[in-house]
């Protein structure tokens, strides 16, 4: 078994780098115990999706796994390992970049940090639009991997009914929406009970203050889908004649018309005056929520520019 994980991580090195950048991301935005967490709800969510579709078409559809093509591969319940473990990092960059459209920005200098409070994590706009994101992402990842056999994937699946975008069935994409829903609902709630534990206990989760860090779920979300329809690009554009070469670049069009919206979006929030904080509603947010000792390194969950910083901003505000 672990030869064959082995292989899957060093075979697919695109996934070993993603999974890396999301251990990274979570662990700087929520600490190390809700990531480990959120990696075991979230495979296991996605194991039981697939499952279920491969063997009754529930929730995905139905598709089929190409074993031969997967021999070197670990293989659980009939789901190649890596593919339900993708959805780990698909789901929390897409909750994290969720979180980055409805919060407000620290801004000073070059310097860009998310003041995300526990109601714009845990909620209900967060959650539809999380999932919304990761639906996205699919719309990218899902046309270009049902060619594998044309590229470094390799030809390990199909739908026995081709669906109407370029292959993929629009039961596909709806199990997306419901598994990244599921799986962002579970992850908020316990977050909520992990909040009320560490404040009974008093003992609220330090995270690292890190430059930029406002600037890494876009960043890392932007990656994933660009590297997608860079794979898409590359097949349509590449030279290499493939089967109906011309809808393949209409694929490639038109996601690109997918996500260049959500791109434009992005750099607007930066840019937008009234979506800083500063002054008065930064004294409020940390009177709100811990942020740790004053002039240290560290920021308690929901904040994460230095309380020192912030301090200093709010008596700048102030002093004018």
């Amino acid at each position: 078994m672990l030869e064959q994980l082995f292989w899957s991580l060093t075979h697919r090195p695109y996934i070993t780098v993603f999974l890396i950048a999301f251990l990274l991301l979570s662990w700087l935005e929520q600490g190390a115990l809700r990531t480990w967490i959120w990696i075991i709800i979230s495979y296991s969510v996605a194991l039981l999706a697939e499952w279920g579709s491969i063997n009754y078409g529930i929730p995905f559809g139905r598709y089929v796994y190409h074993y031969e093509a997967l021999s070197n591969d670990l293989v659980v319940f009939g789901v190649p390992f890596f593919d339900s473990l993708s959805f780990s990092f698909l789901s929390y960059v897409s909750f994290s970049l969720a979180q980055f459209f409805m919060s407000p920005f620290w801004i000073k200098a070059y310097d860009v940090q998310r003041v995300t409070s526990v109601e714009i994590r845990n909620s209900v706009s967060v959650l539809l639009l999380g999932a919304f994101l990761m639906l996205v992402v699919d719309l990218i990842v899902d046309p270009i991997a049902n060619l594998g056999k044309y590229w470094f994937l390799g030809d390990i699946y199909h739908y026995p009914d081709p669906g109407v975008h370029f292959g993929v069935t629009l039961e596909n994409y709806a199990g997306w929406y419901i598994v990244a829903t599921v799986t962002i609902f579970l992850n908020q709630h316990i977050d909520r009970y992990l909040l009320d534990r560490e404040k009974r206990r008093g003992e609220p989760v330090e995270l690292a203050y890190v430059p930029c860090k406002g600037l890494f779920a876009p960043l890392f979300w932007s990656g994933i889908v660009i590297f997608q329809l860079g794979v898409t690009y590359w097949l349509a554009y590449g030279g290499e004649v493939l089967p109906d070469q011309e809808r393949l670049k209409l694929q490639a069009l038109t996601g690109s018309f997918i996500i260049a919206p959500i791109l434009v979006l992005a750099a607007a929030q930066l840019v937008k005056p009234f979506n800083r904080v500063s002054g008065d509603d930064i004294r409020e947010h940390i009177s709100t929520y811990p942020s740790g000792p004053a002039g240290g390194p560290k920021v308690a969950i929901p904040v994460t520019p230095p309380a020192s910083s912030l301090a200093g901003e709010a008596r700048d505000h102030e002093g004018s």
